[in-house]
């Protein structure tokens, strides 16, 4: 009868896999942190003297897509505008809530505190998460391989008059010590490794950046199992992979073993605690990680 149906099966394009029994976690060793709540510093504050509101409006108007809303002292508001757009990417509140689910538990693991701090954001997009560390007392660097990106970036930039962010065209690939001049306390891997073909190698390339500790966040691909799923996709938005090619979609529990084998220090899937979260988190589509670099990782 299995036999009969596998072959039903594979005749419409499925098939019958059978799914290895849940073993104990193979992450890295446990990690404990307590973190203190903290939200993001917003609006964003201007830089006295600057530019006027229809100059500033003039400079957002430039750009077709923003992949982050945006909101200025004063009472200046700019919506995400994207070629799909869509609950999940355009809702104000998502990068906010993203903020206050995962950048507490770095700060815990940072003793509470960013400043001084050296900050790598990898694939900085338009510099959210860049002038967020930076308005904490970081000193940050961001790149994105897109050069309308890293436009945008120091156009916030210039509004904000930040001293301490500096943004950089780069490709993910072409990331190392030597091309970015230093390592760092800090790197942020936020919204990136599911837009990539080889997830294991962008993993220890990132740690290679890392002196300290590393903040993971993903979209996961949604089975019990330690799979990859491999998908294609076109630079068809501001929010997708730049040029068109394979990606792959890890497994929670497949992370957790690429964690394992490139010997990090500690690791924490950061917990989903309340409701207050973008839906992909809360349906177990979406997950972040604070992971500490091992002596040998």
């Amino acid at each position: 009868m299995s036999k009969l149906l596998r072959k039903a099966l594979r005749a419409v394009g499925y098939d019958l896999v059978r799914v290895p029994p849940r073993r104990p976690s193979a992450a890295a060793p446990a990690w404990s942190l307590d973190p203190r709540p903290v939200s993001s510093i917003w609006p964003l504050p201007r830089v006295p003297g600057g530019p006027s509101d229809a100059e500033i409006r003039a400079a957002f108007d430039r750009f077709e897509l923003w992949h982050y809303a945006y909101e200025l002292e004063g009472g200046l508001s700019f919506p995400a505008r994207h070629r799909e757009p869509g609950l999940a990417t355009d809702d104000p509140r998502r990068p906010h809530q993203r903020f206050g689910h995962f950048m507490p538990y770095l700060l815990a693991a940072q003793g509470g505190s960013l400043r001084g701090k050296r900050v790598l954001d990898i694939a900085c997009n338009s510099g959210f998460w860049s002038l967020q560390c930076a308005l904490l007392g970081a000193e940050v660097v961001g790149f994105d391989a897109r050069p309308e990106l890293i436009e945008q970036a120091n156009l916030l930039k210039s509004l904000t008059g930040l001293e301490n962010v500096e943004f950089r065209t780069l490709d993910f690939w072409e990331m190392t010590p030597e091309t970015l001049g230093r390592t760092f306390d800090v790197v942020l891997f936020v919204g990136i490794l599911y837009h990539l073909p080889k997830p294991l190698e962008a993993l220890e390339r990132t740690l290679a950046m890392c002196d300290g500790h590393l903040v993971l966040d993903t979209a996961v691909y949604t089975a019990d199992a330690p799979l990859i799923q491999l998908r294609w996709e076109e630079p068809y938005d501001i929010r997708a992979a730049h040029r068109a090619g394979l990606v792959a979609f890890p497994t929670k529990r497949s992370i957790e073993l690429m964690l394992r084998h490139l010997r990090v220090g500690r690791s924490m899937e950061v917990p989903t605690r309340g409701r207050e979260l973008p839906p992909a988190y809360l349906a177990g589509g979406r997950a972040s990680w604070v992971i500490e670099r091992g002596p040998s990782s």
